[in-house]
């Protein structure tokens, strides 16, 4: 947050030269990042933690300045005088949802004549990174900056009936806001209406038919206390940050409303000539309870680990407006209407040891007791993932866990989709509106943006969670997914690919046994997709050439091979177990055998299996071969065997008779003729 270093010391009685006011202040947790020259002075960005909305401002800074240099923090001060024209009889308000707005402050200001703000505002503003407009506009503004409390002037007569109400939207209702854009309103938003309709945004924006022109000469000005929930919800409803959702969301004071109010009106009336009209319009439904805690000094000492004189523990909270008492060893403190972030105890601890600074504290590592660490064993069953993947020549990225709604519904078509989407209260966007269930749409959207970076040849994967719904709780299923794409190469050649690295993938993760089903459909092209399936008939993954009109909506130019698994079906994983070198030669034989194209390649590798001697400890393919010339739908398929005995070497004989063994079996049992 950008702070003017002129503006902060004017707060101050007997400040610090401007380096060691910026070292104060990091030193007490307000951290300066940067110091630039600005228009006059000094701009400081000063990181300001969210829960300390009450420093997001010059007074509220200077406040801590003061404690953390031994300066005095001046008191605010201005003049205020009013006109003999009742504000009550000009103007009303009325608030319908009190949860949501528990104070609104308006006072009117008359005859005002707008034009351009001196320059010793705009140049505070601009140092603050806020674009002057007109003077009217620019001293709520200033207020903001100055004070932390959000304003909004309306053109009293565009304010229809006179009349501020304070309600939830009506279904169906719209505004035009100050940016130009026209807003969809439903009754989750609060809005600032007035006798016909909507007017503005409740702690956002105001809308474009009441703002402030040249030609406006009366003034309703707004200060209102709008709940931080709220205001979040909205903002993120209509994608909107403003300068006043960022300290309503935050929590603001509510007592600085009317004071805030005043300095404002006054600023408008010395500025641009007007009369503020006698008296606040002030409803306050719900008003401001003063907290009261205590705590023991010598708690404070343990839990910091060092003595703190009771002197130093009263000079910090008083300099803080704690309004502290301290009787003997107990301290009785006052929470101040603007420190939100004090709920606890240990909230007060903070604020006593940052300021008497956290380099006092001794570094001492905490006894704790401690027990031997266990691995997870999903971890395990990761990184063998991981491993496997990379061994397979494939890089590993990174997606989003969200993806827009229809990009899920497709999803919902998918095999092996998990169960009812995982919508989120509040995305950031509507492209992020819902938890994925697949990992496809994300390895999808990295395929086009490397393709538009001119990568031609790409072997991804992702190793990540998907997300859906179980009892109406939240589920998370460990998942692996692959994208194979080159200009290069045939589909066949693509799919086989894909086809060596699932299979090895599923065997090194520890998997059980899957065959492959024709499948996959509507995500995989007819005749090149495959779900892997258990012996139980269960889907765990899918694996195929993506379908034409799915490449076409996520614009990939070429052919792309991907695949799914899911990781929680593995069993139990496997130990790494020292084989020793054999000791005995093998004996490789092939076989060849002609079928028809209905025969699957994993029928075949099943009856080889069944019927191969307990010597064969390997089996690969070697060649599929279909021959346009010959007879339609015959394929010709030849497989390699490696036959070995542990204990002594085979004969050439043993290895002939079983191997006819094999060959006549599989005449028998599968109709295939020998080659």
């Amino acid at each position: 947050m950008i702070f003017d270093s002129e503006w902060l010391v004017e707060h101050l009685d007997g400040a610090p030269d401007l380096d060691t006011l910026a070292d104060r202040l990091t030193d007490c947790g307000c951290l300066v990042e940067l110091r630039e020259r600005g228009d006059g002075a000094e701009k400081w960005d000063v990181e300001v933690t969210t829960n300390r909305p009450d420093a997001m401002n010059h007074r509220g800074l200077a406040r801590e300045a003061a404690v953390a240099t031994g300066a005095t923090l001046l008191p605010l001060e201005f003049e205020l005088e009013e006109s003999d024209e009742d504000a009550a009889e000009l103007a009303a308000v009325e608030i319908a949802d009190d949860a949501a707005c528990s104070r609104y402050v308006a006072r009117v200001i008359r005859g005002v004549t707008v034009g351009e703000s001196p320059e010793w505002m705009s140049r505070r503003l601009l140092n603050c990174g806020v674009r002057p407009i007109n003077v009217v506009v620019d001293a709520t503004n200033y207020v903001l900056l100055e004070l932390g409390q959000p304003l909004h002037a309306f053109d009293l007569e565009k304010v229809r009936g006179r009349q501020i109400i304070v309600r939830p939207a009506v279904d169906g209702e719209k505004l035009t806001t100050l940016d130009g854009e026209e807003r969809k309103l439903d009754p989750s938003v609060l809005v600032i209406a007035d006798g016909e309709g909507v007017v503005a945004l409740a702690g956002i924006m105001g809308g474009a038919d009441s703002e402030i022109g040249n030609d406006t000469t009366d003034v309703l000005l707004e200060s209102a206390h709008f709940d931080a929930l709220s205001v979040r919800r909205t903002s993120r409803r209509l994608g909107m940050h403003t300068e006043a959702s960022h300290r309503f969301e935050r929590g603001t004071d509510p007592e600085m409303a009317a004071v805030a109010c005043d300095r404002a009106a006054a600023l408008i009336a010395e500025l641009a000539g007007g009369r503020v009209c006698r008296g606040r319009i002030d409803i306050c439904p719900r008003p401001w309870q003063a907290r009261k805690m205590e705590f023991s000094i010598a708690a404070l000492s343990a839990f910091a680990g060092l003595e703190i004189p009771a002197e130093r523990v009263f000079e910090i909270l008083s300099g803080l407006e704690f309004a502290p008492h301290v009787d003997g060893d107990v301290v009785q403190v006052r929470v101040p209407s603007y420190r939100v972030d004090i709920d606890r105890i240990p909230d007060l601890y903070e604020e006593v040891i940052r300021h008497v600074g956290y380099g006092a504290v001794p570094s001492e590592l905490p006894i704790l007791p401690t027990s031997p660490g266990r691995r997870n064993p999903n971890w395990e069953l990761i990184d063998r993932a991981r491993d496997a993947a990379v061994s397979a020549g494939l890089v590993e990225v990174m997606t989003w866990s969200f993806i827009d709604l229809e990009t899920d519904e497709l999803v919902a078509t998918q095999p092996l989709c998990p169960g009812p989407s995982l919508p989120l209260d509040n995305p950031l966007a509507q492209t992020q509106a819902v938890m994925r269930r697949s990992l496809l749409p994300g390895l999808l959207a990295a395929a086009n943006a490397n393709f538009n970076q001119g990568q031609r040849s790409l072997g991804v994967f992702e190793q990540g969670r998907v997300f859906s719904l179980a009892d109406q709780k939240p589920l998370e299923r460990e998942r692996i997914g692959v994208l194979l794409a080159d200009e290069a190469g045939g589909r066949e050649e693509r799919f086989d690919r894909l086809k060596g690295i699932v299979d090895d993938l599923v065997a090194r993760i520890g998997l059980p046994a899957v065959s492959w089903e024709r499948g996959g459909s509507p995500w995989l092209d007819t005749g090149a997709g495959a779900e892997l399936q258990t012996a139980d008939g269960a889907t765990i993954g899918l694996a195929g050439i993506l379908s034409r009109e799915l490449a076409e909506l996520w614009d990939l130019r070429h052919e792309v091979a991907v695949a799914e698994i899911d990781l929680e079906r593995a069993t139990e994983l496997p130990l790494p177990k020292f084989r020793p070198l054999h000791r005995h030669p093998p004996v490789v034989v092939d076989v060849t055998v002609e079928h028809s194209a209905d025969l699957s390649y994993a029928d075949l590798e099943g009856a080889v299996s069944d019927l191969a001697s307990e010597w064969v400890e390997d089996l690969s393919l070697v060649v599929r071969y279909r021959d346009e010339n010959t007879l339609a739908g015959v394929v010709r398929t030849t497989l390699r065997l490696v036959y070995r005995h542990a204990d002594r070497s085979l004969t050439q004989e043993e290895v002939n008779d079983a191997h006819e063994r094999l060959r006549r079996g599989l005449v028998e049992r599968l109709g295939v003729a020998l080659a």
